[in-house]
């Protein structure tokens, strides 16, 4: 194979396959095929999605490289002409009249002997000097610099506003949060200092009751005492007196002083429990046969002929219904409207296996919120547990929120976002399962439902 014949095959190896002309700052993609940064560029608008290679039609996902190598490699080849070959001075020769280019068309961009502008070809062209071509040449590419460092600066520019605005923007939320944590952090201080005062007020009343109901007790024993001296006459006439004051001593039983429920609402506590919202539906089958369950599984209700369970034994005498779901991880959350019961129980139940020498029995173990009604006044019992709280108004909606991590259980006034109780001794062997119990039949009273609440979260 002859020079001329290899300088051809290199130059094919460094043509652009789009512009038929040699690599101008060439770029390389994943499949390995080179073009023009300018030809890449024309076609292809939008650079920050994927596109097609023009040759082999195979899909890119990164930015063109540029090819340092393959760029340097096409100006040697620009060099290596076969009419540079041929000639040894280094000067370029028309390959048609064989003359030294002495001018430069300026519509063809080429440089041509003075013999090609009397050819058809050239026919109408304009045409200069090559030195003056050259010269022009060189101030373009002068006057372009100063616009291509302005525009780097451009770029430069954006780029650090880009960057500014996120750690702008970054410093925004990251402030956001501090303020929320401030606000959380003094509303904390705040109540704790109201539960300390309110202790120390319930603490003074007990002691002032107890102390007076002691020094009564005392001053009778002195009474009593003094009786010793006196004449068997004055005896008898002041012990009557005596002797019914002690009585009435002996059978007073201490009072015990029922806490009243105080409300605290928690900033942002309504928000975070619905992120944990689950559906819970009640279990028909589970129903007795005093309870209605409505079409949806979402409320229930006694029937109006229901007995009266006000003097049964048991200590909560409610009648219970389960929910559908059984829940063994995670974090539950559900609501359950209750403004229409005076009385009601809610909470959770787990099965277990109580085993005796001769049989096993499976058994409920309740964990629930009590809500009694005695006269006007409104109590808060919880079992297991020894909680006994009283309320000025009874809570409408409750929430129930059950976290199997933590093994805890608490009771939400749901309305005001404020901690009603919590347990923390909730097994999590077993799976567990909602429990519902509306309020009794009372005399002269007439009860609506209880129903479950559906949250956003849930309905999404």
């Amino acid at each position: 194979m002859d020079a001329v014949t290899l300088v051809q095959s290199l130059q094919q190896e460094t043509t652009c396959s789009i512009c038929l002309t040699f690599f101008s700052k060439p770029v390389t993609l994943n499949c390995g095929h080179s073009f023009c940064q300018c030809c890449l560029t024309r076609s292809k608008e939008d650079w920050d999605t994927n596109f097609t290679c023009p040759e082999c039609r195979k899909v890119s996902q990164n930015i063109p490289v540029f090819n340092v190598h393959l760029s340097k490699l096409s100006a040697i080849c620009k060099k290596l002409s076969p009419q540079n070959l041929q000639n040894l001075v280094g000067q370029s020769h028309c390959q048609k009249h064989q003359q030294v280019p002495k001018l430069f068309c300026k519509e063809d961009q080429t440089s041509i002997c003075i013999p090609c502008t009397k050819g058809q070809e050239h026919a109408a062209h304009t045409f200069s000097p090559i030195e003056e071509a050259a010269q022009d040449c060189r101030k373009k590419l002068q006057k372009t610099m100063p616009l291509l460092r302005k525009k780097i600066k451009e770029f430069k520019a954006l780029k650090t506003s880009k960057k500014e605005r996120r750690v702008k923007w970054k410093k925004l939320i990251r402030e956001e949060y501090e303020k929320m944590h401030q606000l959380l952090f003094e509303e904390e201080s705040d109540y704790m200092r109201k539960i300390k005062c309110d202790e120390k007020i319930e603490s003074q009343l007990r002691d002032n009751y107890y102390n007076q109901h002691v020094k009564n007790m005392e001053d009778t024993i002195g009474e009593i005492e003094a009786t010793r001296f006196i004449p068997d006459l004055d005896l008898l006439e002041e012990s009557k007196e005596l002797l019914q004051m002690s009585e009435s001593l002996l059978c007073e039983r201490p009072k015990s002083f029922t806490s009243e429920l105080r409300k605290y609402p928690i900033t942002g506590m309504k928000e975070l429990l619905k992120h944990y919202a689950v559906n819970v539906t009640m279990d028909p089958t589970t129903a007795s046969d005093y309870a209605i369950v409505s079409e949806d599984l979402k409320s229930i209700r006694h029937i109006d002929n229901c007995p009266d369970q006000s003097n049964r034994s048991e200590k909560f005498p409610y009648y219970f219904v389960f929910g559908q779901q059984a829940f063994s991880y995670g974090k539950c959350y559900w609501e359950v409207d209750v403004s229409e019961q005076p009385q009601w129980a809610l909470g959770i139940a787990t099965k277990s296996l109580r085993k005796t020498k001769r049989t096993q029995n499976l058994v409920m173990r309740p964990y629930i919120l009590c809500c009694e009604k005695k006269g006007s006044d409104f109590y808060l019992i919880t079992q297991p547990g020894l909680v006994r709280q009283q309320m000025k108004d009874p809570v409408s909606v409750i929430g129930i929120y059950l976290d199997f991590s933590r093994r805890a259980l608490l009771f939400y006034n749901a309305v005001e976002a404020s901690l009603i109780y919590g347990i923390y001794t909730v097994p999590v062997t077993e799976p567990i399962r909602p429990l519902f119990s509306p309020c009794p039949p009372m005399p002269g009273t007439k009860i609506g439902s209880m129903t479950i609440c559906t949250t956003v979260e849930e309905t999404e």
